[in-house]
Parts: C-alpha cells; sequence; structure tokens
C-alpha cells in the first residue's frame, strides 16, 4: 500500500478550517476524551512505551545539543521540533533555523506570526501542523502562506492561548523562499 495526499497543497486555509484556533482546540479536546490534536509540538509519545519514550528524547536532545547551531531541514524538522518543546531550557539563546508558510494566527503582535510545516509523524490520523511563534525585530507585512527561512536565537514567551510558557524564535535572518518540492515533512526515526 502506498501514501496518498491530495493534489492541492495544504496551507493555512486548511489550517484555519482544521481548526487551528486554540480555542476551538480545547473545546473538542475537552468534549472528546480521545482527542489527538497535533499543533505546532510534535508528539510521538503514543507511539513508545515511557521508558522507550524518555530513551529516544534523550538520544535526539545529545544529537541537536552537541552542535552550534539548530538546522532544521525536511529529514529532522519533526524530530528536531518535538526535542525542542520537551528540552526548551537546553537551547534558550541557541541558534535555530528553518523553514515554513507563515500564518498569523490569533494573540500576536505585528512583530509575531507563526512559521509552520504539515508535517506526518506516523500516519495521516496524528498529521498536524507544525512549527513556532516568531517574533521579528519590527512590524512584518507578509501575508499567510508566504515560505520563509528564519535564523534567530530561543527564547520562551507566556503565550495567552495555550495558558503555558512555549519556546518562540527571536529572528536575527529571515528572507523568503519559494514553497519546497514537497511542503511536507516526516518524522524519520
Amino acid at each position: 500500500t502506498g501514501l496518498f495526499l491530495p493534489i492541492a497543497t495544504l496551507d493555512s486555509t486548511l489550517v484555519k478550517s482544521k481548526g487551528f484556533s486554540f480555542q476551538a482546540i480545547e473545546e473538542v479536546e475537552a468534549s472528546d476524551q480521545y482527542a489527538q490534536t497535533q499543533y505546532l509540538r510534535p508528539d510521538t509519545s503514543v507511539y513508545y512505551g515511557k521508558e522507550g519514550y524518555d530513551e529516544l528524547m534523550e538520544e535526539e536532545l545529545k544529537e541537536f545539543t552537541s552542535k552550534k547551531s539548530v538546522v532544521l531541514k525536511d529529514d529532522n524538522y519533526l524530530k528536531g521540533m518535538e526535542t525542542i518543546y520537551n528540552f526548551p531550557g537546553e537551547f534558550m539563546n541557541k541558534t535555530i533555523e528553518f523553514d515554513g508558510f507563515s500564518f498569523k494566527g490569533e494573540s500576536v503582535n505585528d512583530h509575531q506570526l507563526f512559521v509552520l510545516r504539515f508535517g506526518v509523524i506516523h500516519c495521516v490520523a496524528d498529521s498536524g501542523a507544525f512549527g513556532m511563534l516568531v517574533e521579528f525585530p519590527e512590524e512584518m507585512d507578509l501575508q499567510d502562506d508566504e515560505w520563509i527561512h528564519v535564523k534567530g536565537k530561543l527564547s520562551s514567551v507566556y503565550y495567552q492561548p495555550f495558558k503555558a510558557t512555549i519556546p518562540f524564535l527571536l529572528v536575527e535572518e529571515w528572507n523568503t523562499i519559494e514553497e519546497p518540492e514537497d511542503p511536507y515533512t516526516y518524522r524519520v526515526s
């Protein structure tokens, strides 16, 4: 059997229609105890026992913290994002760079937006929009779905829609890029 993806590219239209509204996500999860909503932070923990998952995360932490800077590409994007979200303190003030499409989202100011990639962790059922909030030094005039490359230092911020502190990137360099031939990322062990 093969994996079939839609001919149309997933973009911010799908993000909006699928409920990348944090209030909507909370409502879905509150009404369905089995809901597995994947957004921003990839989560592979459901595929491992606790011990196996902890071992995997420790290996991946060593892999990413051993580098002077973290460059997330197609083959390590989901792995890197999951590691950063699981161990944000290990990456504070470290240079991180990655590509994705812009999505303004909610509760962000004129200097902020989300940079996302659609990713498949194990199967299409656990796919989602993964990435992080980024903050530019000046107001940005980017539209949803513009592909950009960002590079900057990792920091953290209290994000009201999550009612939690999340990692975010203080952008030092950025540029627009062409949409990749395959805009999806896959979790490669």
